[in-house]
């Protein structure tokens, strides 16, 4: 058992072979069910192994004797949180090329575990990684799924679908299939999906609109969503075109200085359900940091890291000048329309997400979640209720989890988070992530 687990929790949630199992309640918070509805004050939420089995107020459920006590007074009680773009192959380094040539042959050993472990101590308790080298990424799903390391529940998209391979990683690191035509896409989607693949991954503007529409279609028939890295207007209109549908998402929506996308780029994004996925901080965090170097000691960044890992990247940000980096100029000129954009894309009633592209630069996992939920609520004008159904009940739909996770309701999955804190209040407590269950089993 994990070293932050005391000798109480431990008993808490330990499971009898003799006994079955053993009931827990959690009792007396402020509870947000998921579900967007008023907060239940005074709750409890009984939980029997891995399950919930009642949420309500305490005047409405019955505690059988001899139940485990969890107190939560004073604190909010909610859903983990799911984020549907994380990469768990980068800590938030400057320069990835650096990163991989020195540290592709730790991915299993210390970095994948440490991102982990971040995104779950942080609340995190389902992801879905949105591209990394294919054996290193299903080895560590599985890993993490089977209980192996502590970890938000995993899925997967494996490798990037491109024109061309990634840059910075060498050939031995396979976190790009290359597309040559349409029926090469229907056949590497069909490929991803033996293997396991949860989601397609499509990362480059170059594809053709008939390799796009072959991703989507190939990948709708084998019941798999589709996130697709978009940036430029144009972009997105070809991937609508190519049949972009109903909760697949386009990553990085916003991008560049134009206020307002055309009227026609919109109502198809209403028209065909499209989910909006605006990582708003894997480009604000680097702005924070190299605007705000002393960012890069906060304590958190040092827990969840290796020595010379933590050193490595703070060294990225300390010792090197990045005001001329283009992505710091993007994130500086471009913020204006982005937002402008955004709030367009709220107002038009848009499906919004919570996507953060955790682990980027300067983006580490302890920080992603909290921080691109504060923004969101910020420039798009959305309520902070909103922001928080977005990254429970819509992110699982959007994984087709919604029957497992997303809200606290009786036959779902207990995986609950308790915060030290009134998000509806001040979404900036949800860095104060008090207690984290996954499954049932008490991680912090």
């Amino acid at each position: 058992m994990f070293r932050y687990l005391s000798c109480l929790i431990i008993a808490l949630f330990t499971i009898s072979a003799a006994n079955a199992v053993d009931i827990t309640a959690l009792k007396g918070g402020r509870i947000i069910d998921g579900n967007g509805g008023a907060p239940i004050v005074d709750g409890v939420i009984l939980m029997d192994g891995e399950r919930i089995i009642a949420v309500g107020n305490e005047d409405d459920i019955n505690i059988p004797t001899g139940t485990k006590i969890i107190d939560t007074n004073g604190m909010t009680v909610m859903p983990g949180l799911i984020d549907i773009h994380v990469h768990f192959d980068i800590l938030g380094h400057s320069d990835y090329n650096h990163w991989f040539g020195k540290y592709e042959n730790r991915m299993r050993s210390d970095i994948m575990p440490a991102a982990a472990k971040a995104m779950l101590m942080a609340g995190v308790t389902s992801v879905r990684d949105l591209g990394a080298d294919v054996s290193n990424i299903f080895w560590l799903r599985d890993q993490v799924n089977s209980g192996k390391i502590p970890g938000p529940r995993t899925f997967i998209a494996g490798p990037f679908l491109r024109k061309t391979a990634t840059a910075f990683v060498s050939d031995g690191y396979k976190d790009t299939w290359v597309i040559e035509s349409p029926e090469d896409a229907r056949e590497k989607v069909r490929k991803l999906k033996e293997m396991g693949a949860d989601v397609i991954k499509t990362q480059d503007e170059a594809l053709s609109q008939e390799e796009l529409a072959a991703i989507y279609d190939e990948a709708h028939k084998q019941g798999l969503r589709v996130a697709s890295h978009i940036y430029a207007a144009e972009a997105i209109r070809t991937a609508l075109k190519a049949g972009i549908g109903e909760y697949d998402t386009i990553e990085h929506i916003g991008e560049y200085e134009a206020t307002a996308y055309d009227d026609d780029i919109v109502q198809m994004i209403l028209d065909q359900k499209v989910a909006m996925a605006a990582t708003i901080i894997a480009r604000d965090g680097l702005r924070q940091i190299i605007e705000n170097p002393e960012l890069t000691d906060d304590p958190r960044w040092i827990r969840d890291l290796p020595a010379d890992l933590y050193a490595d990247v703070r060294k990225s940000y300390r010792e090197v000048d990045l005001t001329d980096h283009p992505l710091y100029d993007k994130a500086s000129a471009h913020r204006a329309g982005r937002m402008a954009k955004l709030r367009q894309l709220k107002e038009a009633g848009a499906i919004f997400t919570v996507s953060t592209d955790s682990g980027t630069r300067a983006n580490p996992h302890h920080d992603a979640m909290w921080k691109e939920m504060v923004l969101m609520q910020e420039e798009t004008g959305m309520t902070n209720m909103e922001v928080l159904v977005a990254a429970t009940k819509t992110n699982a739909l959007v994984m087709q989890q919604q029957d497992k996770i997303g809200t606290l309701e009786a036959g779902k999955l207990a995986d609950i988070i308790i915060v030290d804190g009134d998000p509806l209040s001040h979404l900036s407590d949800m860095r104060r992530v008090k207690h984290v269950i996954k499954g049932g089993v008490l991680f912090r």
